[in-house]
């Protein structure tokens, strides 16, 4: 094995190897843009194993975002490589977001958490409207006219909205419904309903989870203290971005850690609004007296001009309000360009920019890699950032990202738009709005159909069938508003399966549409996603309504197209909020709309429904307010995106303000000797090369899911997983889940000894919860679809527990997380291993069970209705990380059907797993390769989730390299479906 300080000393700067391998036990790590800090924190991790003897259990390591999580873990299982270590122990440690690891520790602490589905702020705003009578949301809105000082009631969606962010705060800021009361009685009411409400309906949103963690911890809960036994180093990225929740939850966790090693950079601190308090990370070293400090300053991304301009600036804005790092860059002598530019009206600045942006296309570009890889600049690597690309102005308009997309697309230049919102204002999405608005007021005529068809959808859809619209629209129409009876069972009316009919109607799947408007549309059918995660069905005209409105007033904002997260970004020019593109860089990036009152915009103090008594500690410090810090602090983060070329540019007439505007004082700041101020002197000209994209750090972190979706057919995974649709919602849906959280509640609480029959039933009806199936109003004499469903849970756990009694007998079940890097990807999820130990406690054997609600019928392993290569594959996947990650000794895997009570045993022997792990690699190569060909077969067709929108035309992969087989119960060795069930042409 090489030494560690060898690897270091090879692998990292001396800033970086410092860093690395300080033994004190907290370490804060200031990491300048573009300075390695990933890299730095991945061999932190090597030394910590290798150096300081730590187990990969006692690990945890937080990122701000999951795509931060997935490059660490790539970078992480590169540094156990290069160290001699088993990169298998990336899967023993946790590398993840804060409020993910909260989840999966509510897991551990009550199973009951495993079933409760998760509310982001969108998904927040629906359930409040879904009950906005129920927890009186009305009364809150008329009773806050008079808290505000108003003269007029607070509208609708401002109440949902507001009520939203006061539970969020409330959450976030450690303060409890009561207290709130204190202040405001009214919210204080509807703040401990909605908790209540939350609880019982089983909803969880991330804020909440980390507060029940705290408590949980505040109150030595041993549960919790259990789920965190083996916690001894605590690395936490992006410090400063932390909340006071987060930062209650590290210091607590810290409490039970050895070690505290934080990276971050107070000149990045740009979540202020949100919370975030940078004063954290610039007294570190105050709140933990006995810790050291390091800076990695060197600059291995942008140009000496960018790095040095950008320092002064910053240096220049905040003064003593920031820890001085004094950052150098690494590049050399390349071509560069940089500019700060002002324009006397908004034509000037976009023609400025979109001519650069032609002249930089196919110019010469050499990588900063050991290769120096020469190549052509393609759209990909231009970004086009701006505070916000929305119109806020109080007259109205287009939104600020639209001069520059028009002119882009007029040039024939594509271009992404990352644009925290606007999804509505894509012509494809906004007529699928216009399509749902027109049941607005009643089953809408044929002449208000054809109307539609020939102004909003036949334009965006050349090949929609106006006959088969008209039926969509009438059976739609017919079931939204017809009237439900009293004591008439109510419909069952998802959202979702609208979306799918107009697409037919659309006649999507004869339409070629371009990559980046498909994923409009699946935005939109996530949107539906999130209706009817929270409505247990929109089974009403005023339901309906309250989705219309949803998407003409919160849902323009909440929703926006996301990354091509898949392998890499599209290649087209980005444009970009600031905010959505930290941790990202660009050869070339263009900061504009850069005026004053505009960057920095206006000062705006705290606005929020929660009584700012409440927040005044956090208020001290400028959080929840925007302030000039803050808008310094995003400008050099925007600057500091640029590799090589950056121009930050302004105008003084935009069109939208009569008054001329002046120059920003951010750019007027940025200064420097390679900084022009002409847009045309000295003149500029890239030497021609070859366009070629970067092959960049491919980030494919996965799970077996994933997988299996793609080796069914590529072109599910393309719509589910690079597009983004969503599934209509089945029938029973979540059944499987509560009859798993059931079993493993019933393992927790049952070690070496089998329930009674009445104990596991007792605990099966207790945690038994589906979301979409009403439950009867006599469940006792006229019981439902729900109760029939319990009855039925009830029925497979009791049965379990009793048929396999032995599974209790000094045996346990043990949920662990699992992550196996495999070639460049790495397959996350979560094991249900048997744990069988003598009565001394000693481990015999162990084995992966894999309980599913399924039936195979006398003769499963020949059963038509179960495709046992995607069965099997998960086991053997589970199986290599028991064997490899958690535990020598797992040999056995297995597939329990519950419903009919049979366990069939899996192959999982060597030549199993190596061949589960060689098709595993050959389909992420291929998604690597953006191969996602149609294997249509009737045994697939009639039951994908996407039928309706997919052409079902034959296509070959983009390679002659078969995948392995998968060994399946029987004997037999069979290829997955996309092979196995395919009908050439």
């Amino acid at each position: 094995m090489p030494d560690i300080n060898d690897v270091l000393a090879a692998r990292l700067n001396p800033e970086q190897r410092v860093a690395a391998s300080d033994a004190a036990a907290e370490v804060l790590t200031l990491a300048c843009a573009g300075s390695g800090k990933s890299r730095t924190l991945a061999y932190r991790i090597a030394w910590l194993i290798a150096a300081q003897g730590a187990r990969p259990e006692q690990i945890v390591a937080f990122t701000f975002t999951e795509k931060a999580a997935d490059s660490i873990k790539q970078r992480v299982a590169s540094a156990l490589a290069a160290s001699g270590l088993d990169p298998n122990a990336l899967g023993k440690m946790y590398i993840g977001t804060i409020h993910s690891y909260c989840q999966f520790l509510l897991g551990q602490m009550d199973a009951r958490y495993r079933q409760f589905e998760v509310l982001d702020e969108n998904r927040i705003k629906l359930y409040l409207m879904s009950r906005y009578g129920q927890l009186g949301l009305h009364n809150l809105r008329n009773a806050m006219r008079q808290h505000l000082g108003r003269a007029t009631v607070p509208g609708y969606f401002e109440t949902v909205t507001e009520t939203a962010e006061a539970w969020i705060l409330m959450k976030e800021e450690l303060i409890d419904p009561p207290v709130v009361a204190q202040h405001n009685a009214d919210l204080g009411a509807v703040l401990a309903d909605l908790q209540t409400s939350l609880d019982t309906d089983e909803y969880i949103d991330f804020a909440s989870m980390q507060r029940i963690v705290v408590d949980a911890l505040r109150a030595n809960d041993p549960r919790i203290l259990g789920a965190i036994e083996d916690l001894e180093h605590l690395l936490v990225d992006e410090y400063q971005d932390i909340n006071p929740v987060q930062d209650e939850l590290i210091n607590l966790l810290h409490a039970a850690s050895s070690t505290l090693f934080v990276v971050g950079d107070d000149d990045q601190s740009i979540y202020g609004w949100r919370g975030a308090d940078v004063s954290r990370i610039i007294e570190f070293q105050q709140t933990h007296p006995q810790s050291s400090r390091h800076t990695i300053g060197t600059n291995y991304r942008s140009t000496s001009a960018i790095v040095t301009a950008a320092d002064d600036f910053i240096a220049a804005e905040l003064g003593a309000g920031r820890i001085p790092k004094n950052p150098q860059a690494a590049a050399g002598d390349v071509d560069r360009d940089a500019r700060v530019l002002w324009f006397d009206d908004r034509d000037n600045e976009v023609d400025f920019v979109v001519s650069r942006i032609q002249s930089l296309l196919g110019g010469r570009y050499i990588e900063n890699d050991e290769e120096g890889t020469v190549r052509g600049l393609t759209p990909a690597d231009i970004a086009i950032l701006m505070q916000s690309t929305r119109m806020n102005e109080p007259n109205g308009g287009p939104p600020r990202h639209a001069a520059f997309t028009d002119a882009l697309e007029q040039a024939g230049i594509p271009y992404s738009l990352e644009a925290g919102g606007g999804l509505f204002e894509r012509p494809h999405v906004q007529t699928m709005r216009n399509a749902f608005e027109l049941f607005r007021n009643g089953n809408p005529d044929r002449a208000a159909v054809r109307d539609l068809f020939d102004t909003n959808i036949n334009p965006v859809f050349p090949n929609a069938d106006f006959g088969e619209l008209v039926n969509v629209m009438a059976r739609w129409g017919r079931r939204i508003h017809t009237a439900v009876a009293a004591g008439q069972a109510r419909q069952r009316l998802y959202p979702q399966q609208l979306v799918y009919d107009l697409l037919e109607a659309f006649r999507v799947s004869q339409t070629p549409i371009d990559h980046p408007t498909m994923q409009d549309i699946g935005v939109f059918s996530r949107i539906m996603q999130d209706v009817e995660t929270v409505y247990m069905s929109v089974d009403t005209a005023n339901r309906f309504t309250q989705i219309l409105n949803f998407l003409q007033v919160l849902a323009d904002r909440g929703y926006n197209t996301s990354s091509y997260e898949v392998s890499q970004r599209p290649d087209a020019v980005t444009v970009s909020t600031i905010h959505k593109m930290k941790g990202l860089e660009f050869p070339v990036v263009f900061v504009v709309d850069v005026e004053n009152q505009r960057f920095p915009k206006r000062r705006r103090g705290y606005e929020k429904w929660l009584p700012a008594e409440l927040v005044q500690g956090s208020l001290d410090k400028g959080s929840y307010q925007s302030t000039r810090e803050e808008q310094a602090r995003l400008f050099y983060t925007a600057v500091t995106r640029a590799e090589r070329y950056l121009y930050v540019t302004g105008s003084a007439q935009n069109g939208w303000v009569r008054r001329a505007l002046r120059t920003s004082p951010f750019a007027a700041r940025l200064q420097h000797a390679e900084i022009h101020q002409d847009p045309i002197q000295p003149p500029f000209l890239l030497p021609r090369h070859p366009s070629a994209r970067r092959l960049e750090e491919a980030n494919l972190p996965t799970t077996y899911s994933d997988i299996k979706y793609y080796l069914r057919c590529p072109k599910d995974y393309q719509f589910r997983k690079v597009y983004g649709f969503s599934p209509p919602v089945p029938d029973l849906f979540g059944f499987g889940m509560t009859v798993h959280a059931a079993i493993g509640r019933i393992h927790a609480e049952f070690v070496n000894q089998p329930p009674t029959e009445h104990e596991a039933a007792a605990i099966a009806e207790d945690i038994f919860h589906v979301k979409h199936v009403p439950q009867a109003r006599d469940p006792v004499n006229r019981p439902g679809p729900y109760e029939r469903a319990q009855n039925r849970a009830v029925e497979l756990v009791t049965n379990y527990t009793q048929d396999f009694a032995e599974d209790f007998v000094h045996r346990r079940q043990v949920e662990a997380r699992f992550e196996i890097p495999s070639g460049n990807t790495v397959i996350s999820g979560a094991i249900d291993l048997m744990i069988h130990e003598n009565e001394a406690g000693d481990l015999i054997d162990a084995c992966v069970v894999d309980f599913k609600t399924m039936e195979g019928g006398e003769n499963p392993i020949d059963s038509d209705t179960l495709e046992w290569t995607e069965l099997a594959l998960q086991v053997q996947l589970y199986a290599r990380a028991a064997r490899d990650v958690l535990l020598e000794t797992a040999d056995q895997g297995h597939v329990h059907l519950l419903k009919d009570n049979q366990r069939i045993e899996v192959p999982v022997n060597d030549v199993a797993l190596d061949a589960a792990l060689d098709l595993v690699q050959w389909a992420v190569n291929r998604i690597i390769a953006e191969d996602f060909p149609m294997r249509p077969h009737q045994h697939k067709c009639g039951e994908c989730d996407f039928r309706q929108i997919c052409a079902q035309v034959p296509e070959d992969f983009g390679t002659n390299e078969a995948p392995p087989s998968i060994s399946v119960p029987g004997g037999q060795q069979l290829l997955p479906p996309a092979f196995r069930f395919y009908e050439p042409n």
